[in-house]
């Protein structure tokens, strides 16, 4: 009797502590994360002290959003969390393929209202933006999307994305549409034309439709192409290898990175706790250090952790956030968004 009191004192113990009992199981959380440095950065930075927790974490990849869907659709169990851009995570939500977030245990508050919506919550940010290379243009590179149309005034070979993300809404803000009309204007279908009209001139000039951020680290390391259509956090990879281009904030679409559940989750209770790990200050400011994404819990500027040359890379620090357009994830989850993109598929036919 003595000994099974003393382990109900434990358990209270460990229980108001949030520390695992002895003797007692500890829960598994399956992450499917990209793989690479990104998911290192989160197991590392974003994940930080999961055991202080009693949880462990045993990884699996996710195979991007082709393999994410799969699993959703299929029921499958496996998994008990994965992450995707914010418009992948709107379509699952609104195909009612994952459980809703329980913010009893993720405390929103460490994050800005639009980020913490009913069945995802934003976790990082990151940004794509023009890119170009200083050998070709020097101090005078393209600055907005005005200028990377401009073949005239900025002549050489570009690259943009072959699955077409941000590429409409480039072709708008080059035809001078303000950052604020842009998916209004995406909206209706003679913005849709408009768009892609002005990509048509455009594609000429285009040497390479990149499919994968490998691609076009290739592409820019080689010096194959003289400006892209390129990832804020591949390029501070590139730059840290010495390749010698420059990133364009001005503009740049900052997105933002998702947790979210199927919904036969098996683990929902310690992986919505991960979740909350995750929006940390420390946390979020240790993984921005390591990846070059951007915080969403704005405090993770107030850690002393991130530093000058940090700072500089990253979407939501104060210097760079201004200066950009939010990507909307309710118009890429719609059904003119995946009109756009069948039409974008055969226009680089």
């Amino acid at each position: 009797m003595t000994d099974l009191l003393g382990l109900g004192r434990i358990a209270a113990v460990a229980a108001v502590l949030g520390l695992p009992a002895t003797g007692m199981a500890q829960p598994t959380v399956t992450f499917a994360g990209f793989g690479g440095v990104t998911q290192e950065a989160v197991m590392k930075g974003l994940f930080a002290d999961a055991d202080k927790l009693g949880i462990k974490i045993k990884e699996d990849r996710s195979g991007a959003w082709p393999g994410i869907k799969a699993f959703l659709q299929s029921g499958a169990q496996g998994w008990d969390m994965t992450e995707i851009g914010f418009a992948r995570c709107e379509q699952a939500a609104q195909a009612d393929m994952i459980m809703p977030i329980d913010y009893s245990i993720v405390d929103k508050s460490k994050i800005p209202a639009n980020l913490a919506l009913p069945k995802y919550v934003g976790v990082f940010t990151f940004a794509y933006g023009v890119t170009y290379q200083n050998k070709k243009y020097g101090k005078n590179g393209p600055q907005n999307w005005i200028d990377f149309f401009d073949t005239v005034k900025f002549p050489g070979r570009r690259s943009m994305l072959g699955e077409g993300l941000y590429s409409l809404e480039a072709a708008l803000m080059a035809d001078g549409v303000a950052a604020a009309d842009i998916y209004k204007v995406l909206r209706t279908p003679a913005g849709i034309d408009r768009a892609f009209a002005k990509l048509e001139k455009l594609k000429p000039h285009v040497s390479v439709w990149w499919r994968s951020t490998g691609q076009a680290m290739q592409l820019m390391r080689d010096g194959e192409v003289d400006m892209a259509v390129f990832p804020n956090g591949r390029a501070l990879a590139l730059t840290n290898d010495g390749s010698d281009i420059t990133y364009v904030w001005n503009q740049s679409f900052v997105d933002t990175e998702c947790f979210m559940l199927p919904k036969n989750t098996a683990n929902s209770k310690a992986a919505m706790q991960l979740i909350n790990l995750a929006l940390e200050p420390k946390n979020q400011a240790v993984f921005a250090t390591m990846i070059g994404y951007g915080p969403v819990n704005l405090k993770a500027f107030d850690t002393g952790i991130l530093k000058e040359k940090d700072l500089a890379w990253l979407p939501t620090s104060p210097q760079n956030l201004p200066k950009q357009v939010w990507a909307d994830q309710t118009w890429y989850a719609s059904p003119e968004a995946e009109a756009a993109y069948l039409r974008y598929s055969k226009f680089l036919q």
